[in-house]
């Protein structure tokens, strides 16, 4: 029997990641999503809120992205095998749980919500799910989501806040072995409000936060996508958010001072001929 060795870089693979990153859509959220703000840089969130640069993502980290949300599905289904009830969608709009904070610019996107989980099972859960290289996945099994991934942690506690939820299912999936971790989260009422005046202070920021580090190798600044913004000089992105003539309103809206206008977001996205960096 012939014996093939396998290339990374067959021609196949490298269409398949390439059809990947052309078909990718826009990067820039229009606003600023409750999975950033436990990021511990605040200049970072500002940069992305702020579309300081365009994040284009390889064509394999691209795939990553649709396995976790793939695996969603999987949990979900899960959930329900063991007799637990689970709502993917809001009952009362037939949408995603959605939150929505401080002038319509911090919101979010729950995975969902459960209940008739052993042990607390007429107490409505919020429903988070993650999936983790075997590293991260033991670290997370040694260390607990508090420590481990603080990050996450802030994102529930957002999302019980706007949904008034008490507690919170965390389940990871270890995508090199399937294995799986759980772990309850109880609402902390305190953090909550803390991370969200943390989000509150970015958004009403014109100019750019403290660097978090002086040093572009830093670990924590190394594979950050506003690197070349932060430490080399590269100039914003032109568009309205960057332009210093921009401002912050309510319901989520953006407002021109030069034109007196407001600013739908495809008009964001363009800039004008007279944008002037912030």
């Amino acid at each position: 029997m012939a014996s093939f060795e396998y290339d990374s870089n067959s021609d196949i693979v490298r269409l398949i990641y390439e059809q990947g990153e052309k078909v990718q859509g826009d990067s820039r959220r229009p606003h600023l999503g409750c999975s950033a703000i436990g990021r511990e840089c605040s200049r970072e969130i500002w940069y992305s809120f702020r579309w300081a640069g365009q994040v284009m993502w390889s064509g394999r980290m691209l795939r990553l992205f649709d396995r976790g949300q793939r695996e969603e599905i999987v949990l979900v289904d899960a959930l329900k095998s063991i007799g637990c009830e689970v709502w993917e969608g809001d009952p009362r709009t037939g949408k995603q749980f959605r939150v929505k904070f401080e002038s319509g610019h911090i919101k979010g996107s729950a995975d969902g919500v459960c209940r008739g989980l052993p042990g607390d099972p007429k107490t409505p859960h919020l429903l988070e799910f993650k999936t983790h290289n075997d590293k991260s996945f033991k670290h997370l099994v040694t260390n607990g989501v508090a420590e481990s991934k603080p990050q996450h942690l802030v994102q529930m506690f957002l999302y019980m806040k706007g949904l008034k939820l008490p507690k919170a299912l965390y389940v990871a999936v270890n995508k090199n072995n399937d294995e799986l971790y759980t772990e309850v989260i109880e609402y902390d009422a305190r953090l909550a409000d803390e991370y969200l005046e943390k989000a509150k202070d970015i958004v009403a920021s014109e100019i750019e936060p403290e660097k978090i580090s002086q040093r572009p190798d830093w670990y924590k600044c190394k594979f950050c996508s506003f690197k070349g913004q932060c430490h080399f000089g590269v100039p914003l992105s032109m568009n309205c958010r960057t332009c210093n003539k921009v401002e912050v309103h309510d319901e989520g809206e953006w407002f021109c001072s030069l034109y007196g206008d407001k600013l739908p977001l495809d008009k964001q996205k363009k800039g004008c001929e007279r944008w002037k960096s912030v």
